[in-house]
């Protein structure tokens, strides 16, 4: 196979830096993309890139806004517990948000299996982000040993499970904050 000498060598392909295709492609990349709208800055000059970040009169950079001038709320970190069933009997409890604490999911992930005697993994989600998955219904217990391990990095506020209704609640009430303290 390699050792046709009649085979011509292979490209080699330069790669745009501010797109990451080919040069060649940067024309029929779509209109309204981000990377179309750097390249084109970037053939137009500095002074151009430097008009796609918003400012205000002070020169702070202030957040996009969506279509009505509504601006798009940042969300405050969480940790969020669910559970789901896998077959009939079986459920599995996912845990995602520590790793926005600063928490290593990994040992996080050995911890929560030591304690409750059951296979925990740290898995990716569709939306790309990384839980923790622990085999078996531990939704009473799961946030009391979260904040026994992880009460310096967060808060009884930053805990919230996922209900039956499908809804965010928090886990620990405002007032039972005050009575524990």
């Amino acid at each position: 196979m390699g050792d046709d000498p009649e085979a011509p060598p292979p490209k080699a392909v330069a790669y745009d830096p501010t797109t990451g295709v080919p040069a060649e492609f940067n024309e029929f990349l779509p209109k309204d993309s981000e990377e179309y709208k750097k390249w084109k800055a970037f053939q137009d000059g500095p002074e151009a890139i430097e008009k796609l970040t918003l400012k205000d009169k002070q020169g702070n950079e202030i957040e996009k806004q969506l279509p009505g001038g509504k601006v798009k709320k940042k969300q405050k970190a969480m940790v969020m517990i669910e559970t789901s069933t896998r077959s009939k009997k079986k459920s599995i409890t996912s845990v995602s948000g520590l790793s926005d604490f600063g928490i290593k999911l990994a040992d996080a992930s050995k911890i929560f299996g030591k304690k409750f005697a059951a296979g925990s993994s740290v898995t990716k989600t569709a939306s790309g982000t990384e839980q923790i998955e622990i085999q078996g219904d531990f939704m009473a217990d799961l946030p009391d040993l979260i904040m026994k391990n992880y009460a310096k990095n967060l808060t009884k506020a930053n805990i919230f499970y996922m209900g039956e209704d499908k809804k965010k609640h928090m886990f620990y009430d405002s007032e039972s904050d005050e009575d524990e303290d």
